[in-house]
Formats: C-alpha cells, sequence, structure tokens
C-alpha cells in the first residue's frame, strides 16, 4: 500500500462524524471521541451558547421541569448534548443519557403512551446499570408488563417479560399499534405510575448518593430523527404525531424530581412561541448550523459568508487530521465549508468523498478542483429533483429567509424540507432560514 493511500485513509477515517466527542462524564455512551477534538463556539458567540443557557437554568431552577432541545441532524447535537451532561455533572447534578434509537421505533408514528413507556423503561435501566438496581423490587419496563396484563388486560402479543417487551416496542411496528390502541383507554392510569416511578428512581438516586437535594437530569436523545417512511400519507403522519406528542401533552411529559431535556425535531421551532412557553426555559432551546455566515441578510440577498466561521470549520478538521495540507488547500477546504451551508455531516462527507479518490490523484495533489466539483454534485444530487410546489416554497424562503409557513397545516411539509437538509437554520441573533447552498442555483434557476 503506498504511503499516500495509507494517509488518506487514516484521514478518512478521522473524520468520523457518526461517533459523538464525550467529555469525561462516564457512562453515558460507549463509544466516543477525544475532548481534544473538539471547537468552540462552532454554533455563535459564547454568550448566546444554547447549551450554556440550558444548563444554567436547570441549575438555577429550584423545581424540576421538562425541556426542549433541537437541531438538524449533521450540527453536532449528541456531542452537544454530552457537552451539556459534563457542565450540569460540574454542577453536581445527577445526569443520565439515553438514545432513543435502542428503545422506540422513530420511523412509526408515536402517542403519548409508548413514548413515556420507552423513556422510562431506559431511565430505569440506565439507574440500574449505574447504582446496581433498577428503582424498587421491579424495573419499570417490568411494571409496564404487569399493567397490560393486569389492568389493560393486553393479550395480543406473549410478551414474557422486560427483554421481549423492550425488543417488540422497538422492533415490531405490529406490536407497537396494538399497544397504541389497547392503553388509549388507561392514560392515566399509565401516567400516575410514570410519575410514581420517576419520583422513585429519583429518591433511591438521592439516597443512594447521600444527598437529599441532589438533582436528577435524564437527557433523552435522538427523538427529532422521528420520522415517516413510505408514501407521503405515512410521512406526514409521523410528522403530524410528532407535533401532537410535545404540544398536546406537554404536563404529562413533566416529573416530580426528575428535570428531563428532550430532543425534539426542528421543525417544532415553528411552533415556538406557543410549544416553548408549554415547557421549562419558556422556550426550545435551539443549536442552528455551524455559524459560517455573519448575519441574517436582508430581503432577497445572500448571506455573507463569516471568515471567523470558516476558521472554525478548517480547525475542526486540523484537530482530527493535522496534516490535511497534504490533501487540500486552505482555499479547497474553505469552498467545502461553505457549500455544506455549516452543515458538520456534509462536510465531512464531501471530503471523505474527494479522499477516496486519492489513488487517481497521486501525481497531482492536493486534490484537483473537479473532484470538489463532483462530491458536491454527488451531495446534491441526494436532494434532487424537487417538486415545482417544494421549488417555489424553497424559493419564497431563499429571498426572506423566513419560513413562509402559510398554516400549521403545512407543517408537516416543512417537516419534510427540513429533514430532508433543503433548508438549514441559523441563529445571529434571531433564527432564519436559508435554502442549503447546493441548492441555490437550482432554485434561482426557476425562479428562485
Amino acid at each position: 500500500m503506498s504511503d499516500i493511500r495509507s494517509r488518506a485513509k487514516s484521514f478518512f477515517n478521522a473524520l468520523n462524524f457518526d461517533t459523538p466527542i464525550n467529555f469525561g462524564v462516564e457512562g453515558l455512551v460507549e463509544n466516543s471521541l477525544s475532548e481534544e477534538l473538539y471547537v468552540r463556539s462552532l454554533h455563535g458567540k459564547e454568550d448566546s451558547d444554547p447549551v450554556q443557557q440550558l444548563a444554567d437554568y436547570i441549575d438555577f431552577s429550584e423545581s424540576a421541569g421538562a425541556y426542549l432541545f433541537t437541531g438538524n441532524r449533521g450540527t453536532g447535537k449528541t456531542t452537544e448534548l454530552l457537552r451539556l451532561a459534563k457542565i450540569l455533572d460540574g454542577y453536581g447534578l445527577e445526569v443520565f443519557y439515553v438514545d432513543m434509537t435502542e428503545y422506540l421505533n422513530l420511523s412509526q408514528r408515536v402517542e403519548i403512551s409508548d413514548f413515556l413507556i420507552s423513556v422510562l423503561g431506559a431511565f430505569s435501566e440506565k439507574v440500574g446499570q449505574r447504582i446496581g438496581s433498577e428503582p424498587g423490587k421491579k424495573g419499570f419496563f417490568q411494571r409496564v408488563c404487569d399493567f397490560l396484563q393486569t389492568d389493560v388486560k393486553f393479550t395480543e402479543f406473549n410478551i414474557k417479560g422486560p427483554v421481549e417487551f423492550k425488543a417488540a416496542l422497538n422492533q415490531n411496528p405490529t406490536f407497537k399499534d396494538k399497544l397504541q390502541i389497547a392503553t388509549r383507554g388507561h392514560l392515566e392510569q399509565l401516567v400516575k405510575q410514570s410519575r410514581d416511578f420517576a419520583l422513585e428512581a429519583v429518591l433511591q438516586i438521592r439516597q443512594k448518593r447521600g444527598d437529599n437535594n441532589r438533582k436528577v437530569v435524564l437527557i433523552v436523545d435522538s427523538v427529532e430523527r422521528l420520522r415517516g417512511v413510505g408514501n407521503a400519507s405515512d410521512v406526514r403522519e409521523v410528522f403530524k404525531s410528532a407535533e401532537t406528542l410535545f404540544s398536546s401533552h406537554s404536563d404529562k411529559l413533566r416529573f416530580t424530581g426528575l428535570n428531563v431535556v428532550y430532543t425534539v425535531p426542528p421543525y417544532l421551532q415553528a411552533l415556538a412561541g406557543s410549544l416553548g412557553s408549554s415547557y421549562a426555559g419558556g422556550q426550545i432551546y435551539a443549536l442552528p448550523s455551524v455559524h459560517i455566515y455573519q448575519s441574517k441578510p436582508a430581503t432577497g440577498l445572500r448571506p455573507a459568508v463569516s471568515q471567523p466561521g470558516l476558521d472554525k470549520m478548517l480547525a475542526i478538521v486540523a484537530k482530527r487530521y493535522p496534516d490535511w495540507p497534504d490533501f487540500f488547500t486552505e482555499n479547497q477546504l474553505s469552498r467545502l465549508a461553505t457549500s455544506s451551508g455549516g452543515d458538520l455531516r456534509d462536510y465531512f462527507r464531501m471530503m471523505r468523498l474527494v479522499l477516496t479518490r486519492t489513488p487517481a490523484a497521486v501525481a497531482e495533489l492536493p486534490m484537483p478542483d473537479f473532484f470538489l466539483d463532483d462530491a458536491e454534485n454527488a451531495v446534491r444530487n441526494d436532494m434532487l429533483p424537487i417538486a415545482d410546489i417544494d421549488r417555489e416554497w424553497l424559493a419564497k424562503i431563499s429571498m426572506s429567509h423566513e419560513p413562509e409557513l402559510p398554516s400549521l397545516d403545512e407543517l408537516p411539509n416543512f417537516a419534510r424540507l427540513q429533514q430532508g437538509k433543503y433548508l438549514l437554520n441559523y441563529r445571529n441573533g434571531e433564527s432564519w432560514y436559508d435554502v442549503h447552498p447546493l441548492l441555490w442555483d437550482e432554485v434561482k434557476a426557476h425562479g428562485g
């Protein structure tokens, strides 16, 4: 294997965006990257850091509350949630973290019943792993199994215990549908059991730590991945269920003694005025795309690039692979950073696509620019073709930098555009939107 190919492979694998950065709090995630790779203030100025603001609110508040946190996939959200855990741990709080992809099918519509069961079941397991036993004589999944048999008379499936129940809830869509139907008439009982269990767990943790006032925090990650698959009706149904879950059941998502941070889909920011006020903190704490633009532009104008923001995008690469100038010029990395719109996943993806072509470019490093053209086209093509009605909407957003949401009935369609990264969200003093830079010409060519 040539030296260049070997180094290109090392560079390629250093650009791993699926593994978050941890900050030294043990027992939160199994696989993580070193804190040394973290670049501060990627998403804006330190005095407007949503993670620090959320941590301070939780620390200051005497009563426990439910908080909402959001960010597009590709912004480094899980890393920032682990930084939140580090800050809270430093304040003396007991912090637990759960990844909901391990407990709930996020490609299927969700109801308050299966969501509560998944969240409290996950919390129960994490408490058991940390302090040696799940709260009380039975973990939450076992309690739910008993409840379903004795009170709900749920006999559709032969679930023998908590392990099978957890697996069925996560992997069996038919089981989840039946569970939702069966529990609709028993919701208040389920909510009471959830609240009783949460308080019991908090008291057990406090007793274990010898601190009757110790605050306990549960971070519930990956809920923002709720999105349907299949036809448009199925997709819309899942998006709508997420809206209903957090807008209509905010009271059921709060627990005495237990602070909970829920990640929510970014499209729910369109409901920020009404939704944020129903939760502790009075807002949705939002992690925007990386701060590569100076500010929200005036109507009809393209955003001006922020050089400090681009410098930080380059710093990310330098921390992961210091010898990056052997493969890219500074202008080339800046170009890819700008093309990504501040989406870290797209930024890393385009660099990886270029690096895989290293064997053909051995004689002409740094990489030829047409390799970057091909990488940008590959990412762009994943978002094409764009339906005419979507293109018209994107054109309006690219002019005003506002959601241009005609009614809340269109929220699922707005959600679809954000999930597909057609739209990126920024925050420079105020929240604003823009079309993904790789789509600017496409939108403009059709009237944008």
